[in-house]
């Protein structure tokens, strides 16, 4: 009973923080701290933890691969990707098909707030169907956000892949078919538009190309990801640095670009995951109460489902979920040694309908105020939409 009341005041200190604006990697820092003086015998364990826990391999790896993924991000918006877009207008006949790629390209790189990006060119092609605010607003929102669940590039699947020991392509196989299920809620949304046919202006061949040289940083990485046994971190970087310095623009701009995609607050959230992670997964009396949680279900379902929905929606970020909850749950993922890829499925899903829900996603908020949208009228389309989302991995948990 002891032990709970101390997890207890630990999760109590996390949302307090969270409620007060903490960042939350000094939030998850300072709970590593109270983990270390509930559960460890002395100073020194504890610091002697702290250190190589920053110091670790996988820490400096996933600190790469995070500024790399931002590097990458910038790196491609200075190759034009506001052509990209329009290009995809050329491609597609009708308007309220063409209307969903221009999120769903530029969902395929993890920018905060990245709907507004699209935001005008969705509002364009919307006023030709005379879509509603709240249906632009789900469009541009939902159709972004149907690659989280999969895309090797986003910091809340690379947090999963860190946390658990487990490569990114494995997670991606284990979760593909979520994508699937949001492409075709959305879709599902979209057919009962309106058509409004668009006319081509451009040679198809060279919209095509424009296209593909536009995402060429990302085909690459993915290709390299799936196809090689090169390590993820010196992939994303190097196809970074390289785009880089291919890129048309003066020495000053290209280390300016070095810089700017550097975020200390980024930085300090990938710490204190990894330090709380380490102090929760080297804690023998943590271990040993969660795994009798593996003889009551109810409390694992809780732990898998209520809990990470209610991180994801207080904080509207996937990374916080996963780098909060993870490593609490990760004995009841585990199965003899092994992932369970369905209870972590089921685990990534619940925290990211939470962040799909949260009016505090910066690109739910973001959007809606772009299109001056009611919010009753947009959680009307958006929360069933997001219920395959959570019953059909509960489903196939609860089967399989």
């Amino acid at each position: 009973m002891i032990f709970w009341i101390k997890i207890f005041l630990i999760s109590l200190f996390i949302v307090f923080s969270l409620r007060l604006r903490f960042p939350i990697g000094l939030s998850l820092i300072i709970s590593s701290v109270l983990i270390g003086i509930f559960y460890y015998p002395s100073i020194e364990t504890i610091l002697k933890l702290f250190v190589k826990s920053i110091s670790s391999y996988p820490t400096l790896k996933t600190v790469l691969i995070i500024y790399s993924v931002l590097l990458l991000t910038n790196v491609v918006k200075n190759r034009g990707m506001e052509n990209l877009a329009d290009n995809l207008l050329e491609i597609f006949k009708d308007a309220k098909y063409a209307i969903i790629f221009s999120p769903m390209i530029v969902g395929l790189l993890p920018m905060l707030g990245g709907a507004l990006f699209t935001a005008s060119i969705v509002d364009e092609i919307g006023k030709r169907i005379d879509l509603k605010p709240e249906e632009k607003t789900f469009i541009n929102f939902w159709f972004r956000h149907i690659w989280e669940y999969i895309w090797p590039l986003y910091p809340g699947l690379i947090l999963v892949s860190t946390i658990m020991n487990v490569p990114i392509k494995n997670i991606m196989k284990h979760q593909f078919y979520l994508t699937f299920i949001a492409f075709f809620v959305g879709l599902i949304f979209v057919k009962r538009l309106k058509s409004f046919k668009i006319e081509s202006k451009k040679n198809i061949k060279k919209t095509f190309f424009q296209i593909f040289d536009g995402f060429l940083p990302i085909i690459v990485i993915v290709m390299l990801i799936f196809f090689t046994n090169i390590k993820e971190e010196l992939i994303i970087f190097s196809v970074s640095i390289f785009f880089l310095l291919l890129l048309k623009i003066n020495f000053k701009k290209k280390i300016s670009l070095l810089f700017k995609s550097f975020s200390i607050e980024i930085i300090l959230l990938i710490v204190g995951v990894m330090i709380f992670k380490d102090f929760f997964s080297n804690s023998e009396a943590i271990k040993q109460n969660f795994l009798a949680l593996q003889n009551n279900k109810a409390l694992e379902y809780v732990f898998l489902i209520f809990s990470p929905l209610l991180v994801g929606f207080f904080t509207g970020i996937n990374q916080a979920y996963v780098g909060i909850l993870l490593p609490m749950v990760a004995p009841i993922i585990l199965n003899n040694g092994n992932i369970d890829f369905q209870r972590l499925t089921l685990f990534y899903a619940s925290g990211f309908v939470g962040v799909l829900l949260s009016p505090v996603h910066l690109c739910l908020s973001l959007t809606k105020e772009y299109f001056k949208a009611d919010w009753f009228k947009v959680y009307k389309i958006l929360l069933p939409s997001t219920i395959p989302i959570l019953l059909i991995p509960l489903i196939l948990e609860i089967i399989f």
